[in-house]
């Protein structure tokens, strides 16, 4: 599997918004709290799954090195 950044940004938007915005709905906010809130978790969901996609590829290629 190939891992690229693009595909980790895309995916840590997905879910770091589809968490803000889940958290907005549970506690009431409205326009900028949930704004605020979707903004964030989706900027932290890319650095999130950036981070964990470059150790996967950094354990990857230290198996194929091993071999």
């Amino acid at each position: 599997m190939k891992y690229r950044t693009d595909i980790a940004c895309s995916l840590g938007l997905l879910a770091g918004t589809t968490f803000g915005s889940g958290i907005a709905f549970l506690f009431g906010w409205q326009a900028y709290q949930a704004l605020t809130s979707v903004t964030v978790f989706g900027i932290a969901g890319i650095i999130i799954t950036i981070a964990v996609f470059r150790l996967l590829h950094r354990k990857s290629l230290s198996a194929s090195n091993s071999r």
